[in-house]
């Protein structure tokens, strides 16, 4: 299948892209029709809810099926709700947290150990043999 599909959520099926752009302006139009008097809704936000109300999906990046969408609605009072997405939050750190390493350094990972056997009857950790020296 490839990246410019569209598919069913339920069984995967193949949707031609011209259907899904239908199915999607009509979900887009009901869902801006919605908040028409409310809070203006992002442009991710909107390709989420007309994916998962329409049940079509698409791997293909929002910036490429969207605007083709939004167009279609033809309505520059609807189309008016949309703002930009905003920018991704950056954390920052307290000052109390160790300084990072530099990038010259690599992280060293530790190798996490597999917990030790327990004997299911008297709950003692069993042996490399794997038979509880207690119990036989």
């Amino acid at each position: 299948m490839s990246s410019q599909t569209a598919y069913r959520l339920g069984d995967g099926a193949p949707v031609a892209l011209e259907s899904a752009r239908a199915i999607w302006s009509a979900v887009a139009r009901e869902i801006l029709e919605e908040g028409r008097n409310g809070a203006p809704i992002t442009h991710s936000e909107l390709a989420r809810q007309v994916q998962q109300r329409s049940g079509v999906y698409t791997r293909t990046p929002t910036s490429e099926w969207l605007p083709g969408v939004v167009a279609d609605l033809g309505d520059a009072e609807l189309t008016s709700r949309l703002r930009a997405d905003a920018a991704p939050r950056t954390t920052t750190r307290a000052k109390t947290t160790p300084a990072r390493r530099s990038s010259a350094q690599p992280a060293v990972r530790k190798r996490q150990e597999a917990p030790p056997a327990i004997c299911p009857t008297c709950f003692m950790q069993l042996p490399a043999t794997g038979r509880c020296d207690t119990c036989t």
